[in-house]
């Protein structure tokens, strides 16, 4: 019973600090900051971060609770597209913290076509993730 209660307590607060990092990490690099001020939505900074928190929250406790959500297309749509999101803007705030654009693009010359790179990166990981979940083999459940 004792050592239950320790794993448990430990479990706990093993969770909390990861969570924790994750968080201070995504507050480090100024994601929702940058975000903001690209699209031009200052004024819903609140939102964006109580939303991160919210889907923090909801992630972690879906890995203890069976959720189950009405068979409703597009709801799983919105869900994974929200998912995508938040993977993409992570990525893309994480490269431009790392200066790996600004790099990559002096060692490869390249001048023109910026839009143009940073559309075919999102589309290969479009499509990667595609097959990745489409294709037979790839993905077990």
């Amino acid at each position: 019973m004792i050592a239950k209660s320790l794993l448990i307590i430990l479990g706990f607060s093993s969770g909390m600090a990861i969570s924790a990092g994750i968080f201070a990490f995504i507050a480090a690099i100024g994601i929702i900051p940058r975000m903001a001020q690209r699209t031009k939505t200052e004024k819903y900074i609140r939102s964006y971060e109580d939303s991160i928190l919210l889907g923090g929250l909801f992630g972690t406790t879906a890995l203890f609770v069976d959720y189950r959500l009405p068979p409703i297309p597009i709801l799983a749509e919105g869900f994974a597209l929200a998912i995508g999101v938040f993977v993409g803007v992570l990525a893309v705030a994480l490269a431009e913290v790392l200066n790996v654009m600004p790099i990559l693009l002096r060692r490869g010359r390249i001048t023109k076509g910026l839009p143009w790179l940073l559309l075919c990166f999102a589309l290969g990981k479009l499509f990667g993730s595609i097959i990745y979940f489409c294709v037979d083999g790839f993905y077990v459940v």
